[in-house]
């Protein structure tokens, strides 16, 4: 019997150093998504909160890529970082990787930004960050409008909101075959996945009911590759697992050299990501 529990015992330690082995090597070998390679540091940078680096605030993650929140955490030690998703799993997740580097500063809740009085249970923050999260939101009619709604009385006076969002010329909605986010398609339709938002549909749902001022926006595309064609995007294909392991290394190379920056979308052939800057005046 003693020989079974010790067996047992060294079946559970070998699955704990297989999960973490995995997850060690797909960071080293894809440390960040192609498209986040110029997403995220635009979204940091355009936000200004580097000027904040010596002083003691408030910032709340709406369900971005961990990422930024991690790095958000590392920045400065004193910022306090409120990461917020109605996904336990990906709390949870957040959660195994602050704990696992040390970092103190960062509160995972399992939250929905849609939820009325949210202000009320989490505080105001002098900062909101949501990358590439809004476009997600559920219900198709109207998520992300219920999700401005919000913003406001999130932010303290003066405070900024910082969002990014799949854009181009025209909107128009995707969706999925298979389950998405853990929504699971239970029967044969497809499951709602993202809204593309154009510039009428950001001023509609996003800027509107957010009763917030517009500080500044700017916009990246794609070059090169199916330049008249949103559907293939070089994101998707370097999500292929066979690809992805094989030039994760060079992702932020390869964006320098397929994806633009500009402050007018018409400069861009193919517009692919907006990018919104908010503040409560």
């Amino acid at each position: 019997m003693k020989n079974y529990f010790l067996k047992t015992i060294y079946g559970v330690s070998n699955r704990i150093t297989a999960r973490h082995f995995v997850k060690a090597l797909h960071s080293y070998l894809v440390p960040i998504d192609y498209t986040r390679t110029q997403e995220i540091p635009v979204l940091l940078d355009e936000s200004g909160i580097i000027n904040k680096k010596n002083e003691k605030i408030r910032i709340l993650d709406v369900g971005s890529p961990q990422i930024l929140s991690l790095t958000l955490g590392v920045i400065n030690t004193e910022w306090e970082i409120i990461y917020i998703n109605p996904f336990i799993d990906e709390v949870d997740d957040l959660r195994e990787k602050t704990t696992l580097l040390g970092i103190i500063n960062i509160k995972t809740l399992q939250e929905d930004i849609k939820n009325i009085g949210l202000a009320d249970k989490i505080g105001t923050f002098d900062y909101i960050f949501s990358c590439s999260v809004f476009e997600h939101i559920h219900p198709e009619d109207g998520g992300d409008k219920y999700a401005s709604l919000n913003l406001k009385s999130l932010l303290n006076d003066g405070g900024i909101c910082a969002i990014s969002v799949p854009y181009y010329k025209k909107a128009f909605n995707e969706y999925k075959e298979k389950s998405v986010y853990f929504i699971e398609n239970k029967g044969n339709e497809k499951i709602f996945f993202q809204r593309f938002y154009d510039a009428r549909t950001i001023d509609e749902n996003i800027i509107s009911p957010s009763c917030l001022e517009v500080v500044s926006r700017c916009f990246i595309g794609e070059r090169y590759y199916y330049p008249r064609s949103i559907e293939k995007r070089l994101g998707l294909y370097f999500s292929i697992s066979k690809v992805r392991y094989v030039l994760g290394r060079f992702f932020s190379i390869l964006s320098k050299i397929f994806m633009k920056y500009s402050n007018e979308s018409t400069s861009l052939r193919k517009p692919y990501l907006a990018f919104i800057f908010l503040r409560k005046p």
